[in-house]
């Protein structure tokens, strides 16, 4: 995953800042996605998502939706 800049979410398009470099850690790392869901989104995405798709991917448990 990319880190430390603002990007765009690989499946909504949105912009956001990936906090993987910064000095506190990235709100991202309090989700809790299970191992196959991460895997799925490793195959699917090259890079970080924003928080507002990791929050509804986790929410759901649905498998993540397809690029557009």
């Amino acid at each position: 995953m990319s880190g430390g800049t603002d990007n765009r979410c690989p499946r909504c398009g949105g912009g956001f800042h990936c906090g993987i470099d910064d000095a506190e850690p990235c709100a991202c790392t309090a989700l809790r996605l299970d191992e196959a869901t991460l895997a799925e989104l490793r195959t699917r995405y090259a890079g970080c998502l924003c928080l507002a798709c990791l929050r509804g991917i986790a929410a759901s448990n649905l498998p993540p939706a397809v690029e557009r």
